[in-house]
């Protein structure tokens, strides 16, 4: 799969994955905030770090100033990299056992080999549908 590709599912990985007290052990619930965060605020945090070190260290210092606010900008694509890696992945047994409890109980025909995207979108279903004691 293509880079580009890879960040848009990122970024759609980021917007399926629910915000519940179900998955809150899981990574993602982790990891989603905190691409969210440096998407909104990273940006602002990288201009503002090239104007004070252009100003400490002047056009002699111009490669650092611009490397460190490159890799500043970065923080986001690699969150969403990783998210649209995740995605993509296999699930391992345990999740993959609770993937199928799911679909059964939300009957649903589940995939031979699910992928974590699938898992969040069955997960969002089934917040929504079913009662709280059958997550």
């Amino acid at each position: 799969m293509s880079l580009l590709k890879t960040f848009r599912m990122g970024q759609e990985y980021a917007k399926v994955w629910p915000r519940h007290a179900v998955v809150a052990a899981m990574t993602e619930s982790r990891v989603v905030p905190a691409v969210k965060f440096a998407e909104r605020w990273v940006p602002a945090v990288a201009i503002l770090n090239f104007f004070v070190q252009w100003e400490w260290l002047g056009s002699q210092g111009l490669a650092q100033v611009v490397v460190t606010s490159l890799f500043l900008l970065s923080i986001p694509l690699q969150g969403w990299y990783w998210l649209g890696q995740r995605a993509q992945a296999p699930l391992d047994p345990k999740l993959h056992h609770w993937y199928r409890d799911l679909a059964v109980k939300l009957a649903v025909q589940p995939q031979a080999k699910p992928t974590y995207m699938m898992l969040a979108r069955l997960i969002r279903k089934a917040l929504q549908e079913l009662p709280p004691d059958q997550h």
